[in-house]
């Protein structure tokens, strides 16, 4: 797995980082699949604010579309899986960062929806597969239905990245089997395991 995580960073943050993250010359064949999983930060709340990571809904989209073309262009027919932001715990937020920064980080939970749709829209258009985080956190419903998935009301929880992790790979077996983890030897299509598990060695 290579983990181009950056904290705190947006989409705009991302179409700056393009050139060094992905190399202008790479081998198809050496990267199975990309995720990208932007928004919670290009959801924050417009304000003045010294540290303000909003972007606008429609510059939001564009950077995904730029960042779509941009991983198409270099991986070629490397398939991408879009992934909407989750959903947000408004008050154990705001709770925590008063607690740590002494200061806000205004956010909500509907605009994190909004922004998700936009996700939805791009993949569709440019033909990635999508993970729908928001709904698999249960973002549509009472907060009480998601917050054990957040560690601080945003941030996923070990819970919340298991649930990813398999709505991701939930995905990967409907639209990419070819990609899915052999679970036996018979199987006919899939990746295969490296190596014996280490119940098989015991």
């Amino acid at each position: 797995v290579l983990n181009r995580g950056y904290s705190g960073y947006n989409t705009r943050h991302a179409v700056n980082l393009l050139p060094t993250v992905f190399a202008k010359e790479m081998n198809p064949k050496s990267t199975l699949f990309v995720t990208v999983f932007f928004g919670a930060n290009d959801a924050s709340l417009p304000g003045e604010r010294e540290h303000n990571q909003h972007v606008p809904i429609e510059e939001y989209e564009q950077n995904l579309r730029t960042i779509v073309t941009d991983i198409g262009h270099k991986l070629k027919e490397t398939p991408i899986i879009l992934i909407t932001p989750p959903p947000l715990d408004e008050h154990a937020w705001d709770k925590y960062c008063r607690e740590e920064f002494d200061d806000i980080s205004p956010r909500s939970n509907e605009q994190s929806k909004l922004y998700g749709e936009r996700v939805k829209l791009v993949a569709k258009e440019m033909g990635c597969s999508i993970v729908d985080s928001f709904s698999l956190l249960g973002g549509n419903g009472d907060v009480s239905a998601y917050e054990k998935s957040l560690e601080d009301g945003l941030h996923l929880s070990a819970k919340g990245n298991q649930l990813l992790y398999d709505g991701l790979m939930d995905v990967i077996k409907r639209d990419l089997p070819e990609l899915a983890p052999k679970v036996t030897e018979d199987d006919l299509t899939g990746i295969a395991l490296e190596g014996a598990l280490w119940k098989e060695l015991c």
